[in-house]
C-alpha cells in the first residue's frame, strides 16, 4: 500500500492498512498532524489505497485530477473553506457511481470550515453513502465541530525522528540540509519547503540573521531586515514561524522574549493589524 511509503508513524499506517484490507475503515477519517508533518500528502496516499489505485492513479491524485478523488481546500488569505465548495462536492457525490467503484473526498485543513460549510458537510456525514470515504485533515482538532469529530475515525501523525528525517533527505545535494533539518527539528514539510524553494530558504536565512541582530542588540539592522516584508504579509508569517523554530531550539532568556514577541505579532496579524505597526512593535519588544 502507498501509505507504507510514508516516513515514520508505523502504528497509524498499520492500523489503517488493516482496516482497509478488512473493509473496516469508517466512511469518514480525520487525520491530525502539526503543520509540516504531511497530513495532506498522507491523505492522498490513503485515498489512492482506498480506491485500489496504481502509480498512475497516485500521480493523478497528486495532480488533483483523478475522477474518483475530489479535493476541497480553503481559498483566499484566510484559507477559509467556503460553503459553495462543499455544496459542489455534495452535488457530485449524492449519486452512486456507475461502475460501483470507490470514491474519496479529501477535505484539507478542515479547521478552516466556517459554520455554513461545516454544516453542509455534516449532512453528508450523517447519511453516508457506501461507496464514498471522506478524509479530513487538520492541524487543530479543537476548531472542528464535535458533531463532525464524533463521526470520524481519528488518526494522528507525529513528526519523524531526526534519524528518519536525515534518511529522508539523504539524497538531497544541499550543503545546508543538516542545518535546516536541525532548525526544524526534523519536520519534513518545513525542511522540504526550505530546501526546494529558494524564496522560502531566503526567508529562513533572514530569520537566522534577525536572531543574530537581536543577540547583538543591533536594532537598526533588525529594522532594515524586517521592513523588507512590508506589504508582504505571507512572507512575514513565514519569517515569524521560522523565528519560533530558531528560538525554540535555544530557550535562553533572549529566545523566550523573542517567542513572546512572535506570539504578539501573530495575534495582531490575525486581527488584521497594520503590518508596519506589527513589525515596529516586534522590533521594540525584542531584547
Amino acid at each position: 500500500m502507498f501509505i507504507n511509503s510514508f516516513t515514520g508513524n508505523r502504528t497509524t499506517v498499520l492500523s489503517l492498512e488493516e482496516r482497509i484490507k478488512s473493509s473496516g475503515l469508517s466512511h469518514a477519517v480525520l487525520i491530525f498532524a502539526k503543520e509540516g508533518c504531511g497530513a495532506n500528502f498522507f491523505a492522498k496516499l490513503l485515498a489512492t489505497d482506498i480506491i485500489g489505485g496504481s502509480e498512475d492513479d497516485l500521480r493523478l491524485v497528486n495532480e488533483e485530477a483523478h475522477s474518483q478523488v475530489q479535493i476541497i481546500k480553503g481559498s483566499g488569505a484566510s484559507g477559509q473553506i467556503k460553503v459553495e465548495s462543499v455544496r459542489a462536492i455534495n452535488a457530485n457525490v449524492n449519486f452512486s457511481s456507475l461502475g460501483g467503484e470507490k470514491r474519496v473526498v479529501i477535505i484539507q485543513n478542515c479547521e478552516n470550515f466556517n459554520t455554513s460549510s461545516a454544516n453542509a458537510l455534516l449532512k453528508n456525514l450523517e447519511e453516508p453513502k457506501d461507496d464514498i470515504t471522506y478524509i479530513l485533515t487538520t492541524t487543530d482538532t479543537s476548531k472542528i465541530l464535535s458533531t463532525i469529530r464524533s463521526r470520524c475515525q481519528m488518526y494522528s501523525l507525529s513528526q519523524p525522528s531526526m534519524e528518519q528525517a536525515k534518511a529522508y533527505f539523504a539524497a538531497y545535494p544541499n550543503e545546508e540540509k543538516d542545518e535546516v533539518i536541525s532548525i526544524y527539528n526534523g519536520n519534513i514539510g518545513m525542511t522540504k519547503a526550505a530546501l526546494e524553494n529558494p524564496k522560502r530558504f531566503e526567508i529562513l536565512q533572514k530569520a537566522l540573521k534577525a536572531q543574530k541582530f537581536i543577540e547583538t542588540a543591533d536594532k537598526y539592522s533588525l529594522a532594515k531586515l524586517m521592513y523588507s516584508f512590508n506589504k508582504k504579509k505571507d512572507e512575514l508569517v513565514l519569517f515569524l514561524k521560522d523565528m519560533e523554530y530558531i528560538c525554540s531550539n535555544n530557550l535562553s532568556k533572549s529566545s523566550i522574549n523573542v517567542l513572546e514577541a512572535v506570539t504578539a505579532a501573530k495575534n495582531a496579524m490575525e486581527r488584521n493589524a497594520n503590518l508596519a505597526l506589527v513589525m515596529q512593535n516586534f522590533i521594540i519588544s525584542v531584547k
